[in-house]
């Protein structure tokens, strides 16, 4: 599994697969390390500091949806696609399994703060 990071998605989702307000989870920052991150209602990803990244490129990020079956394993996680261009969030989609993707994804660029400004997902003061 991994070490991951979990991202708070302020901005509209495409469809209404996972609960408003729910916390994903991605692998799509370097060095994956329980940190929070917000994409706000405006559009920007900031940390839970307060920082806003900047980001260009893809952040993916991913839950269990909101009507998964409890107990029967038959659930799938819902994968999600954030576009930001010149640190602006461009677009969301939803990524589906099925579809043939020959295309890699990730961030061109991003701001980076030291780690001992960033707060883990289990401390106090996160987002």
């Amino acid at each position: 599994m991994g070490m991951f990071d979990e991202i708070h998605c302020d901005a509209a989702l495409p469809d209404d697969a996972c609960e408003a307000g729910a916390c994903f989870q991605t692998k799509s920052l370097p060095d994956p390390c329980m940190c929070r991150y917000r994409i706000t209602a405006s559009g920007r990803f900031i940390d839970s500091d307060g920082n806003d990244l900047e980001p260009s490129g893809y952040i993916t990020f991913y839950a269990y949806p909101k009507d998964r079956a409890s107990g029967d394993g038959s659930f799938e996680l819902v994968e999600y696609r954030a576009k930001f261009l010149d640190g602006n969030l461009d677009s969301v989609v939803r990524v589906r399994s099925a579809e043939p993707c020959e295309v890699r994804y990730g961030l061109a660029s991003f701001r980076w703060f030291p780690l001992a400004n960033r707060r883990r997902a289990g401390g106090s003061n996160c987002l």
